[in-house]
């Protein structure tokens, strides 16, 4: 299906025309064929948050998470066939009950809800619809590769532009996969304590083609996004494990600390798909209410404190062939700076914020809270994605593991098990890393995994990980951020990360803080914009 429709776009696309206005539209229709390329389980998840914002806390509101619950339940059970451990009878019969329940929560939600089915599936935005979304200052960049090529579309409120690039897909993967190794360090999962003697010199990072895709992919849009300083960003394949911000917009053969970054000229905010500017913004209008920050953190595992130098190492060095899951849980290197971390966060939060620290922050203590009224919600803690750990077969946090694993405990709040969570928060922030990395399987999409899974639950924004963070980079990167938004609630989310990764970029004292590889691993998903109520 894909590939047809990339076909059908590079007909509509290449296709003469004998006037601009025609071109211009031609253009308009493809950029809308691109969105059903596009269409992603993250952009649905961001979806059903508008829906239930939309319908409110009322009787119809809960139908409606009892719905989208079944439906997760049902997707998860459905997997479940597969195994051939699992008890297929009681599975199906299961599977029956569910959708039994699903078909009589849609007739109840049809009746009192006649948009529901609408608003729950996003449909592709014309440009003038995404044009009426955009604040002065915004604007929206789509890009999808395909075999042959790279398209490239920009929309500001006042201006739309589109751009075939010749590279394809495989020479973006290639470009991607050069950035990326001076970008992930493979590291011991969340993160590893700062060197506080002999500093190494500033690390290599291929300027040239950071630079190179900008020309090829950015630069011929650039002046459709006129005096935009944000900029959210629809983008898939190689390219969704890259932030764009580590993209340079000028040549540079300098310091890092003084290169073009697209991050000086862009505050930028992923998005899974156009039609979720729509879905994230029907809920922006809500009562503000008072600010209220939840924080998990500082686990007790049993290794130790992970050094930078052993950064290059993957968490899969830390475990055994042999023992159980629990066994490799209490192997994980301990990460103190996330109750440092999150102490920080609380301050901001004066007599607003619960934070569960040590053997508190286990995996129980997280399905049992009552996060509905948590504006902030925080984990610092270790991020796994599938195969991490022999047996993980979806991506999730690591708590502070029980004596004994359960069903309701064992140490890993998976993908899964996120979604079930009953959230209204404004933000959660994951602390940890590889948290914006797919479910690991071949062709995943770019957002699945635990972004897809917190945006389900309820979260308007999330700010998740690309590559391991460095342990004393994520205290400061998270926390900057908070600050700058609680002195300026107005400032928004992806523009007060901005100014933090900024700061941290001209830190004087520690040169290594140049690198992209410390300050670029975060993004905000989601709306980037103001926090309600902040």
């Amino acid at each position: 299906m894909r590939r047809t429709l990339l076909l059908v776009l590079s007909l509509m696309l290449t296709a003469p025309q004998s006037r601009a206005e025609e071109a211009e539209a031609l253009a308009g229709r493809a950029f809308e064929g691109a969105q059903w390329v596009l269409a992603t389980q993250a952009a649905r998840a961001v979806a059903q948050v508008g829906v239930r914002a939309a319908a409110g806390d009322g009787p119809l509101g809960t139908r409606i998470r009892a719905r989208q619950a079944a439906e997760a339940d049902l997707a998860r059970l459905t997997r479940a066939l597969a195994d051939p451990g699992a008890n297929a009878d009681s599975t199906r019969a299961e599977i029956r009950r569910l959708s039994d329940e699903v078909e009589a929560l849609d007739a109840e939600i049809r009746r009192d809800f006649p948009d529901y089915a609408e608003m729950a599936s996003p449909r592709p935005l014309s440009y003038a619809e995404v044009q009426a979304l955009l604040a002065p200052g915004e604007a929206l960049l789509l890009i999808l590769s395909s075999n042959a090529a790279t398209y490239v579309w920009a929309v500001s409120p006042d201006a739309t532009a589109w751009h075939r690039s010749d590279m394809g897909a495989a020479e973006v993967e290639a470009a991607v996969r050069a950035l990326r190794a001076d970008l992930d360090p493979t590291g011991p999962s969340r993160g590893a304590a700062a060197l506080e003697d002999d500093t190494p010199a500033e690390a290599a990072f291929d300027t040239g083609t950071a630079h190179a895709l900008y020309a090829a992919l950015i630069a011929p849009v650039a002046g459709a996004l006129g005096g935009a300083d944000s900029l959210f960003v629809v983008k898939d394949g190689p390219l969704s494990s890259l932030p764009l911000s580590v993209l340079l917009t000028a040549p540079h053969n300098g310091p890092l600390a003084e290169a073009p970054w697209l991050a000086r000229r862009y505050a930028t905010t992923t998005l899974p798909a156009v039609a979720s500017l729509g879905s994230i913004r029907a809920g922006i209008a809500a009562a503000p209410r008072v600010p209220r920050f939840a924080g998990f953190g500082d686990p007790v595992f049993g290794g130790a404190e992970a050094p930078l130098q052993v950064a290059s190492r993957s968490i899969g060095d830390f475990f055994g062939d042999t023992g159980t899951q629990l066994d490799a849980i209490r192997q994980l290197p301990s990460l103190p700076g996330t109750a440092r971390e999150l102490r920080r966060i609380a301050q901001l939060f004066p007599g607003a914020a619960e934070l569960r620290l040590g053997p508190e922050a286990s995996e129980a203590s997280v399905k049992a809270a009552d996060l509905t009224g948590v504006t902030v919600l925080s984990f610092a803690t270790h991020g796994l994605i599938t195969g991490d750990i022999s047996g993980l077969a979806e991506p999730a946090l690591a708590f502070t593991p029980p004596k004994v694993a359960c069903a309701a405990d064992d140490g890993l709040l998976t993908a899964s098990e996120a979604s079930a969570l009953t959230l209204d928060a404004d933000w959660v922030i994951l602390s940890a890393c590889n948290t914006a990395a797919g479910d690991g399987t071949p062709g995943a999409e770019g957002l699945s995994g635990l972004a897809r899974a917190f945006l389900f639950a309820g979260a308007r924004a999330i700010l998740v990980s690309h590559w391991p963070v460095r342990d004393d980079v994520a205290a400061r990167l998270t926390a900057d951020t908070l600050a700058r938004l609680a002195e300026d609630p107005g400032l928004g989310r992806a523009e007060a990360l901005r100014r933090a990764t900024l700061a941290l970029m001209a830190d004087g004292v520690d040169p290594s803080l140049a690198h992209p590889s410390a300050w670029a691993p975060f993004v905000v998903v989601g709306e980037g914009g103001a926090p309600r109520g902040g």
